[in-house]
């Protein structure tokens, strides 16, 4: 019985106050090949942060997607777009002393894009590059393997926008990925 409420006090104490964390997720990857067309594409997303009172954390992202596609025709058309984007994140996690943690997670930010689309039928590319805003909210669940890692998973609806004064369209987004929790002491 001891040894369960010690592990339980260790479940806790991730997420105090002065704690600081490290994540790294991924979502989004998609790969598809045939006849006709290939594609790729995927992000990558670097995070810190620091838990400002217990259960609440503040950071921000480095969101990081490339994509591409080729569709294989006497043109053979290729567009490859890179989006680099720094999201401020607010995460709350449900008190509990188990392993299992429910949060949510608030973020919004700007994010710079950048395409490149070119035909071997024609000489010239074009390039286009746009900042948009990002914003998103959601759900997730986080296991802890050990009282510093815990695996997780974030399901979360974003909207995108290309200018300050309406958000475009919507998606709703799965990233998986695990974060390490430094304690103060």
């Amino acid at each position: 019985m001891l040894g369960g409420l010690l592990a339980g006090n260790a479940a806790q104490a991730q997420t105090t106050q002065g704690t600081r964390v490290l994540g790294l997720s991924g979502g989004d990857f998609t790969f598809q090949s045939n006849d006709f067309s290939k594609r790729f594409s995927g992000t990558v997303i670097p995070s810190v942060g620091v838990f400002v009172a217990d259960n609440l954390a503040v950071g921000a992202a480095l969101q990081l997607g490339y994509s591409s596609f080729q569709l294989k025709s006497l043109s053979n058309f290729r567009n490859n777009s890179l989006a680099i984007g720094l999201l401020p994140w607010l995460r709350y996690y449900l008190p509990s002393e188990s392993r299992h943690r429910l949060f949510g997670e608030l973020s919004a930010g700007g994010v710079y894009n950048r395409s490149r689309a070119r035909e071997d039928s024609f000489p010239n590319e074009r390039i286009s590059s746009d900042i948009n805003f990002l914003a998103k909210a959601g759900l997730g669940y986080s296991y802890f393997i050990t009282p510093a890692v815990g695996l997780e998973g974030l399901l979360s609806y974003q909207r995108t926008g290309g200018d300050r004064n309406t958000f475009g369209g919507g998606a709703l987004g799965l990233n998986l990925g695990f974060r390490i929790y430094l304690p103060t002491n």
